[in-house]
């Protein structure tokens, strides 16, 4: 009798949850995150602060640097805008940008010459790490550098590898870093800089495997060549 009454009261709870579950639909009525992050690598230019619709994102972000990811409903639609510090006059926009649910986007702030008005481009960033590599993205920006970059992997020091990356260009790698490891950057057509800027080097003291990295290839006032790693993940 006992067993009869609670077969009864479990068969009773799961034929409730069947039909409550039957009324659920699913219309993305609660929707996920994004991510986004915000960088200024206009070298001949101010300050800017970021906004989605109309709502400040993030710190005020100066040239060469970025804000950290923060997170956005996906799927939702946005204007992106930028604003002088100084004067809060609205610099450039982007209207009707949708940044998809669980993925992770960098906006930056660039020019393409000297002189022309500021511009906004959306990238979508892979953030998946491999275990066993690095993971490079080598992004050029540098639109004062008036020369495409050469990126040279030593690795193999019997035979360099060298690639050119022209202004706008990106290109990735998936490395699987070691004691060897080595890439050093240079212009194809160097400036009369002399001695030379330093660039920092890519080696294994400055990227691990398990990592993935952007790695900002840019120019200041002078032309002259300057990089930034940042980690993804």
């Amino acid at each position: 009798m006992k067993n009869t009454v609670l077969f009864s009261k479990i068969f009773l709870l799961f034929t409730c949850i069947f039909l409550i579950s039957s009324c659920i639909k699913n219309d993305n009525f609660i929707k996920g995150d994004a991510k986004i992050r915000f960088f200024q690598v206009a070298s001949t230019d101010t300050t800017q602060n970021f906004y989605l619709n109309g709502i400040q994102i993030g710190n005020s972000v100066t040239y060469n640097a970025n804000t950290s990811y923060v997170v956005i409903p996906g799927d939702s639609v946005f204007k992106i805008t930028s604003r002088n510090i100084g004067t809060g006059v609205d610099a450039t926009s982007l209207a009707d940008q949708k940044f998809k649910i669980g993925q992770n986007y960098s906006v930056f702030y660039y020019k393409e010459k000297t002189g022309d008005p500021a511009k906004l481009k959306v990238y979508t960033d892979d953030v998946k790490p491999d275990l066993d590599s690095a993971k490079l993205t080598f992004l050029n920006l540098g639109y004062t550098l008036g020369s495409k970059v050469v990126i040279t992997d030593s690795t193999n020091t019997a035979a360099p590898t060298e690639s050119l990356i022209g202004y706008g260009e990106s290109k990735s790698f998936k490395v699987k870093v070691n004691r060897t490891t080595r890439y050093a950057f240079k212009l194809a057509t160097p400036t009369a800089t002399n001695p030379p800027p330093v660039v920092t080097r890519l080696d294994s003291l400055t990227i691990n495997n398990g990592r993935v990295y952007l790695i900002l290839l840019d120019g200041d006032k002078k032309g002259e060549l300057k990089n930034r790693i940042v980690p993804a993940n």
